[in-house]
Parts: structure tokens; sequence; C-alpha cells
């Protein structure tokens, strides 16, 4: 790693005119700086994929997907506790709950490798003597837009997929988590069996790399974590090239407890679904709903069990 976090794309390591800085959000303490990318990194990582897709055999070599594929689970498994230390540094989460999120590429990754082999269409007679056959094949190019709060396992989990299907990546990671995108990159940089430009990724904190890839159409895919507002923006945006979308979006979780609630076991949940990953994810308890029989009760147990809850350091 070098000493101004990079992007890697098309098999390089490449720099930005503007150069930001990464703090530690418990602390305030500085992490490191990094390269800061927009459209234009976008370009470059999209017009690599392209490249990729169409002068390489990757979409055409199932073998080659699924040895790539197990190579990098073993490359993110060795590299998991360095990720974990970083994530929890940067993004704020527990060092348990960072070490969580960075094991969960190499199950995900091992997955999609064998179904790299699996995936080989359906046949079936429609009619009498008349017979349909269809075959999976990649889209293309797919651009991935990654959200902060849990940026290691939201990247893999759409990262596997893609290229198991044998499609070329160009991705936007957080500005938030720029160091341990560095990581991420550095890992994938390490896997000898991926061809040059297959997956590209960049780091943004501002907003015009990820439009680039709502509106070029050499991007035949997106997937994207995010907001609902952001989402209509992007499948509205997207509309004009006919773009395939795979959208998760914000929502609400509510948390119902009845009468008959088991409060010992059912109030760290509670608490849990408020607090983990800082109350930063998709699946946070929004609002509780308790049967008026015990809602005092809870009111009660809750506040003790929130009074409990340690703010500092994530490694602490």
């Amino acid at each position: 790693m070098t000493e101004i976090a990079r992007h890697w794309i098309d098999g390089a390591w490449l720099e930005s005119e503007r150069i930001a800085d990464s703090y530690n959000p418990a602390t305030g303490e500085m992490l490191g700086r990094f390269a800061d990318g927009g459209e234009a990194e976008a370009r470059v990582a999209v017009g690599a994929a392209r490249r990729a897709f169409e002068a390489t055999d990757w979409g055409r070599d199932r073998a080659l997907r699924s040895r790539t594929l197990l190579e990098l689970a073993e490359l993110f498994d060795a590299r998991a506790p360095e990720l974990a230390v970083m994530l929890t540094r940067e993004n704020g989460k527990t060092l348990a709950q960072a070490t969580g999120e960075v094991r969960a590429p190499t199950a995900i990754l091992r997955h999609n490798a064998a179904q790299a082999l699996t995936d080989v269409g359906t046949t079936a007679e429609v009619a009498p003597g008349q017979y349909f056959s269809s075959l999976a094949e990649p889209v293309g190019v797919v651009g991935i837009i990654v959200p902060w709060n849990a940026p290691v396992a939201l990247f893999i989990r759409s990262l596997g997929p893609a290229l198991a299907a044998g499609n070329t990546v160009a991705a936007k990671l957080p500005g938030q988590t720029a160091l341990t995108n560095a990581l991420i990159a550095d890992v994938v940089s390490h896997a000898r069996s991926l061809p040059v430009g297959v997956v590209n990724m960049f780091t943004e904190s501002d907003n015009t790399g990820a439009p680039f890839f709502i509106e070029s159409a050499d991007v035949d895919m997106v997937s994207f974590t995010g907001s609902i507002e952001v989402g209509r923006l992007i499948a509205a945006a997207g509309a004009r090239t006919l773009k395939r979308m795979n959208l998760e979006l914000g929502g609400k979780t509510p948390m119902i407890v009845f009468d008959d609630a088991a409060l010992a076991s059912t109030v760290p949940i509670l608490a849990a679904g408020v607090t983990t990953f800082a109350g930063q994810n998709c699946m946070a308890g929004s609002r509780i709903l308790v049967q008026r029989g015990i809602a005092d009760q809870v009111r009660e147990h809750l506040g003790e069990r929130l009074s409990e809850v340690v703010v500092g350091p994530g490694e602490a």
C-alpha cells in the first residue's frame, strides 16, 4: 500500500487530482490520505471494464471464473484481520461487528465460484415436438455503487454474482471508508487468475462518478445499495438506456412486542436493533410497537439497557 490510498483501475494503481483525508469518527484522528475520484475515474473504470468484457474470454470461460472466485475467497480470508481493524477505525462499528463483516466474503465468493460452474440454462417442450431452450449469458459491464455502512460485505455481495455470471465490473466505493476500500482493492489486485480490467474500483466522496454509471451506455447493469430517494433517481435515469437494475433500498423495520414476551431475552434484541453498526444499517429498528400491558416495563428495561451502551472507539 502507498502513503496515499489510490484507485485500482485497469490493473494499475491510479491517483486523482483531488486528495482528501480519512478520519476516525470516534476520535477525530486522521488515519491517512486518499485519492478522491469522480467522473474522470468512472470513465476510465468503465472503459477498462468494457474492453475486458469484449477482448478477453472472461465471459465465456466459466472454469476461469470459478477458479478466480476461489482465489479471491482465499485472499480475503487471509486479509480479514487487517480489513477488520481498518474498517473499525474508519467506519465506527465495533471490532466484533467488523470482523463478522469481513469474514462474509469467503463464503459468498466460494458460493459464487460453484454457481459459475452450475448455471447452465433451461430447456422445455412448449408444445408437442416444439422445444424452447435458454442459456444464461452475462449482461456486460456492471456498475456497483457501495455505501459506507458495510462496504466490504456489500461490495462482495454484488461483485461475486456479477463475476460468476461472466460480467466485468466498475465499482464506486464510498469516501468515508477510503482506506478500507484501498485494502479491498489491494486484495483484489493479488488475484493472479483475474484478467486485467475485469474488476475496477475507485473511491469518491462527491457525486459525479456514480451518476456517470447511470448515464453511460457502456454500463449494462447497475447494482446500488442506498436510500429510496436515490434509488428512484437511478431507476428514472437508467431507463433512458434500458439498464438492468438491482436496487437495495431503505425501508422501515418495526419491532413488535406483545404482552407475553420474555423481556429478559427481548430487551437485548431491541437494544441491538438500534445500536448495531452504530444504528447505521438497513435493518436497524425504526420504531418499537409494544402492547399496552407491558409498555411501561419495556420502556424501563430498555432505558436501563441503552444506558449501558458504551460510545467510543470500536477497538476498545
